[in-house]
């Protein structure tokens, strides 16, 4: 399995659903090779290189991690959207609205 379009919560998700629908029966530190494997790379190497003795540290690890970066993104552009009328690539150009 990998994360693809998932977020990290909907990927943990599905991981453990299917480890528990596989029934795996395998040492903790090969689940969590396992998960690091099919979260984004972004992801996963700096959550590698963090301290972790349990799966649910690398989870928890690979959670703060996504909610930092969608703090530290620059603006969502789904959510701000430029001015009716403006250009961000003219520079120094008047925007005139008409009068009410």
């Amino acid at each position: 399995m990998t994360q693809g379009n998932l977020n990290i919560e909907e990927y943990t998700r599905e991981f453990e659903k299917l480890v528990i629908k596989c029934d795996l029966q395998e040492p903790e530190e090969q689940t969590i090779v396992r998960y690091l494997g099919g979260l984004d790379p972004r992801y996963a190497n700096v959550v590698d290189l963090q301290a972790y003795t349990t799966f649910n540290e690398v989870c928890e690890l690979a959670t703060k991690l996504s909610n930092k970066r969608c703090q530290d993104s620059p603006l969502n552009l789904k959510t701000h959207s430029p001015l009716p009328g403006s250009n961000p690539f003219t520079k120094g150009v008047l925007i005139s609205f008409p009068s009410p």
